[in-house]
């Protein structure tokens, strides 16, 4: 009966684990670009170094650009400023203008 017992949930592990395995693949991992943190926008006017080059395509230089021009020119007044920017153009502008943002 033992045997019997263990054959059987043997089958039903076997036979289950796959159907839970392709469920899981369907659910979405905590990644950094659909996790809440990475939902919040960074503000052009207050951001460092460090915050600017979370945003896709931009580095240490396009950080530093954005941190010069806006030292240069003041508080930037919208986010499609940021093409004024060396470095930065529309395509550029495209990629991460939904995770930046301009506060007043």
């Amino acid at each position: 009966m033992k045997k019997y017992l263990a054959s059987i949930a043997l089958v039903a592990a076997v036979t289950l684990t796959p159907a839970m395995t392709s469920a899981n693949e369907n659910t979405p991992a905590a990644t950094p670009s659909n996790s809440v943190a990475a939902q919040q926008r960074i503000d052009l006017n207050t951001a460092s170094l460090s915050e600017l080059q979370t945003l896709p395509g931009v580095g240490v230089a396009k950080a530093e650009a954005i941190i010069a021009y806006r030292n240069e020119k003041g508080p930037f007044v919208e986010v499609a400023e940021l093409t004024q920017v060396k470095g930065i153009g529309e395509k550029m502008l495209m990629k991460i203008e939904s995770r930046v943002v301009v506060a007043r």
